[in-house]
């Protein structure tokens, strides 16, 4: 007996030093796989050749062997010194880890709804916020960018709008921290992205996941090697497609069609005037150049682009840095990143300057901590909006500058209000946002029993920002009135206090049942400070102070300070469980308590339950193993919130009339004591298929959702001060469907031709208003019940009237009423009586939608031998956008320029757009009522979205630079736009500011 315990204990203790290789299904030396002891964190990673080493491995142990994309391996080395490993690769993912609320679960035990971005998809990102690797690729996220302003954010919402009053974008976390304010992330410091869409996954996150979760986790060291790692690219960036003024004959011959109109209107004879440029201009000569007349300014054809003027093609540079490793006891991360990016006009840039260090530290078998560190700072340079408006306005008539070289100042002679857009060029006008983000975390990790982990985090995330601006009395906005130097300078600061404990338990009994059981607490406080001073500065330049004096200031100053404080408490939990590797079972439930809400109303519970079926495992599946890899059903229930009540809302709130009184108050809004938050329950069917080896995968989603308790305000009795009041009382119902495919359409040894797609169906609709309302009209945007939520409300226009059109329309509608004087006049707007009453009124607007009705997404991937080329697609079809530049007409703005558009004539009567002529007293009334409705164009659109040709280096060369990894890449972004808008690219929204912008974008990714 002691001899045979003898041999067990030296079989169980003895250590021993294993070598290998590691290959892919080629063959080919696989670099920085994963190779560890299992359950401890003795290991390593391989070297250039594939090889490793890893020491004290016990005679019994067991090998992990794992790569991102490729199947684990685990191997027993009872009786090996040395092993060859061929890693396979896993088309679908199956034992990748995903990040979920609080922890983290295998792909294939999923019960809601997640997505995941690539690493790869989320390096290629040449934009200042990563989160644009989700664009077209995630379906259920619609994401568009709207401005070409340098350092400008996204839009995003994940299963469309479900709220009115509050916010639809979903919540991000980083690290396990809320995240607030655009993404200052440098795309190489992120490890994983994740997006929980169903609210059985965001329950967890209580009062704030009703509009979906994205989860980001940046990148940790990993025990092995110290690897070095460096990206850079540098973008060649022009304007897509920029709205310009009508230029040079365009221009002059509006002036004639204007006059000839003006005199067929005269005389009834439409058709027959004939004007001269003489009889338009006669001796008008040019602003500020008595010498220069009109007329020969036109015959030189010496016209002013004013937007060849302003706008430039710009550069931006990017450049990230980053050193990992470790060992068996301590792993590191650390990296730095530099973004230069400039826009399309002088003076809009910025700059962006951020550090990341991550650290864990195994203390003992028992103990583990770990802290994460970043910083950021920005410095953003922003141009005035201004500035596009003067370019519109501006007749290109004229010269920009005057004969001694210097600007001309007022150079429309039409009409002296217009200003130079150039006077802003300078110095007369600047706007710096310089912000400072610290955000540190830190957390102890114990693991007193096997399957047993708790964990208590704290972070702090603060910022501090402080926005100045300085227009000078000669800058665009301050020129004609008031002509005096506006001063502004806001410093403000914002502290974020977030501290979490969780314990979770994971056991497996029977060999058939895993359990895994979550319970944690969370508390946060956010404290924001602001401080606002301005005024005017007299008439003097004050160049160099700029906002940095706020003592020049001496007439109009305005000062104003604000301090917001909230604190929610949090109780959660959620139960795993999974039995025989084939029916899966999850639920959780979310207790939140906020400051923000009154006494008897902080509490708000957020339950959720999901259940899976993994078809494909039943034995009666068995035939089906050969060609069906993973067939999974699943279903999900679960509730979560919009915390969208401020803080102090609930409250009534007074206004001191007189400064320093104790007792001059008035109210300044009612109290309510019963405000909560909205909540959304939500239902989701899906299907996760694989099929070849996993060489056909994807996912099938149907969704509804139900939102209830919308804040909106609620009409007080007439007797009240105020005529409405904060309350819930909306609901709203959505739902859609969600189709993701993936599919390695061909692979042989040199080549592969990978198809990613994408497909999102969403729809909303308003149930419920306050008080019995079924409609609430503001400007051209409403509230109707039985409408979907986002929606433009107006006239509809169908052109203009032509030559007797009217006198015909009014012998086939007697009855017809003119909602106007002079309507029906040839070459003004004609506005559809959709209901047949022969009167225009509110009853004949029609409803526009806003949102799409569909969003496509298609990535070809094509490789051979070392070189690959990737082209991403995305359409995005139905709904409406106000095309802004359907307004740039000069009928209601004195003698200012046209947007180029396609104007009414006698020899042209089915132009969308009215007479220039109209704009006379008694017709340009018509277009000043029912103007909006020109607004309104489709905003279907197509567009290859990326097209990047890469490069890896051949590693044999790379090995004496101790290299082990090269990759050069080219791109094209945003290139090919297809619309229904001509020369215009509708992800912008319909604003004719600062145009998107086209990349050209070459870029290297080295390690070391």
């Amino acid at each position: 007996m002691a001899m045979l315990l003898s041999v067990f204990c030296f079989v169980a203790y003895a250590q021993k030093t294993v070598t290998g290789t590691v290959v892919d299904a080629a063959g080919e030396p696989m670099i920085g796989v994963s190779v560890m002891v299992d359950g401890t964190t003795n290991g390593g990673v391989t070297d250039f050749d594939g090889n490793f080493t890893i020491k004290n491995v016990p005679e019994n142990g067991v090998l992990k062997i794992s790569y991102v994309g490729f199947k684990d391996q685990k191997i027993p080395v009872a009786g090996k010194n040395s092993i060859k490993v061929t890693l396979e690769e896993d088309a679908m993912g199956l034992d990748e880890i995903v990040v979920v609320g609080y922890g983290t679960m295998k792909k294939k035990d999923l019960t809601g709804s997640v997505a995941s971005v690539k690493q790869g998809d989320i390096q290629q990102v040449a934009a200042p916020n990563a989160m644009q690797a989700m664009q077209a690729k995630v379906p259920g996220v619609d994401m568009t960018q709207s401005s070409g302003q340098a350092g400008a954010g996204v839009n995003i919402t994940l299963r469309g709008n479900r709220s009115i009053s509050a916010s639809n974008s979903p919540l991000i976390i980083v690290d396990g921290v809320e995240y607030s304010g655009d993404l200052d992330v440098a795309a190489s410091d992120i490890e994983s992205m994740d997006i929980l869409k169903d609210a059985a996954s965001t329950a967890i996150y209580g009062t704030k996941g009703a509009n979906g979760v994205i989860i980001i986790t940046t990148k940790r060291g990993k025990s092995g090697k110290t690897r070095v790692d460096f990206n850079a690219y540098l973008a060649f960036k022009s304007p897509t497609n920029a709205v310009k003024s009508m230029y040079g004959n365009k221009e002059v011959q509006r002036w004639i069609d204007r006059a000839n109109y003006q005199a067929d209107l005269a005389s009834g004879n439409w058709g027959s005037s004939n004007v001269s440029l003489s009889d338009v201009f006669g001796a008008t000569t040019i602003a500020g150049n008595d010498q220069y007349q009109v007329v020969d300014l036109i015959n030189r054809g010496d016209f002013v682009d004013w937007y060849d003027l302003f706008m430039q093609n710009s550069t931006s540079q990017n450049y990230e840095a980053s050193v990992s490793g470790g060992n068996e006891k301590t792993n590191f991360s650390i990296s730095f990143a530099g973004m230069f990016d400039k826009g399309l006009l002088k003076n809009d840039k910025m700059n962006r300057y951020s550090g990341r260090a991550n650290i864990d530290h195994i203390i003992n078998k028992v103990v583990k901590v770990g802290a994460s560190m970043s910083f950021v700072y920005k410095s953003h340079d922003s141009r005035n909006n201004s500035v596009f408006d003067r370019a519109r306005k501006m007749t290109s008539i004229t010269t920009a500058y005057l004969p001694d070289g210097s600007i001309n100042e007022t150079p429309n002679v039409w009409y002296n209000a217009h200003v130079n857009p150039l006077m802003d060029e300078g110095e007369n006008y600047s706007r710096n946002i310089e912000t400072t983000r610290y955000q540190g975390s830190a957390y102890v990790q114990l693991t007193p029993l096997k399957g047993l982990t708790m964990k208590s985090q704290f972070a702090v995330d603060r910022t501090n920002q402080r926005d100045g601006m300085y227009n000078d009395y000669q800058s665009t906005n301050r020129y004609q009135a008031p002509s005096t130097t506006y001063i502004q300078n806001a410093p403000s600061n914002s502290t974020y206090i977030n501290w979490q404990n969780t314990i979770n338990y994971m056991t497996t009994f029977n060999e058939k049942h895993d359990l895994t059981v979550l319970l944690g607490h969370e508390m946060t406080q956010t404290v924001s400070e602001g401080l606002t001073l301005n005024g005017t500065a007299g008439k003097e330049h004050y160049y160099t102070q700029q906002w940095y004096d706020v003592t020049k200031m001496q007439s109009d100053v305005n000062y104003s300070s604000s301090y917001v404080k909230r604190r929610m408490l949090s109780f959660f939990g959620r139960i795993n469980y999974a039995y025989n590797d084939r029916y899966l079972l999850s639920a959780s439930i979310r207790a939140d308590g906020s400051s923000v809400l009154a006494t008897g109303k902080k509490w708000g519970y957020f339950p959720s339950v999901s259940a899976g079926w993994r078809i494909s495992e039943e034995n009666f599946m068995e035939g089906t193993k050969s060609w069906l890899d993973n067939l999974k059903f699943r279903i999900a229930w679960g509730m979560s919130g919009n915390a969208a009540v401020d803080p102090y809302q609930t409250i009534a709130t007074v206004f001191n009339t007189t400064p320093n009184s104790a007792t001059n108050f008035i109210p300044m809004s009612l109290s309510n004591p019963e405000l909560t938050w909205e909540t959304t329950s939500s239902l989701d069917f899906g299907f996760d298929f694989g099929f070849l080896g996993g060489r056909i995968n994807g996912t099938i989603d149907y969704y509804i959702t139900n939102t209830k308790d919308l804040l909106y305000y609620a009409t007080n009795p007439a007797s009240s001060v105020f005529t409405s009041i904060l309350s819930n009382v909306g609901e709203s119902k959505g739902r859609g469907i969600e189709i993701a495919l993936n599919a390695l359409a061909v692979k042989t040894k040199d080549f592969s031709w990978d198809i990613n797609a994408s497909y999102t169906h969403s729809k909303d609709e308003l149930k419920k208003l306050a008080d019995g309302m079924d409609k609430n009209v503001t400007g051209q945007t409403a509230l109707i019940v039985g409408q979907p939520l986002s929606i433009y409300y107006d006239y509809e226009t169908t052109g203009c009237w032509g030559v007797g059109e009217y006198e015909q329309y009014l012998a086939a509608h007697p009855n017809f009423k003119a909602p106007i004087n002079n309507y029906g006049t040839p070459g003004t707007m004609k506005i559809t009586d959709v209901n047949g009453d022969d009167q225009i009124t509110e009853d004949d607007k029609i409803v526009y939608q806003r949102s799409p009705k569909h969003i496509i997404g298609l990535t070809n991937t094509f490789t051979y031998k070392d070189w690959a080329l990737s082209v991403q697609a995305m359409a995005r079809l139905g709904g409406y956008f106000q095309f802004n530049k359907n307004n740039a007409l000069g009928l209601n703005d004195g003698d200012a320029n046209w947007a180029d558009v396609d104007y009414w004539t006698p020899t042209n009567q089915g132009a969308k757009f009215p007479s220039p002529g109209t704009n006379g007293t008694g017709y340009s009334n018509i277009y000043t009522t029912y103007m909006t409705s020109l607004l309104y164009e489709k905003a279907d659109f197509f567009k290859i979205k990326d097209i990047t040709l890469s490069y890896n280096l051949y590693k044999k060369w790379l090995e004496k630079a101790h290299i082990s990894n090269a990759k050069i890449y080219c791109s094209l972004k945003n290139f090919f736009t297809f619309a229904k808008v001509d020369d215009f690219d509708p992800e912008a929204g319909g604003s004719i500011n600062f145009p998107l912008a086209k990349q050209v974008i070459v870029g290297v990714n080295v390690s070391f």
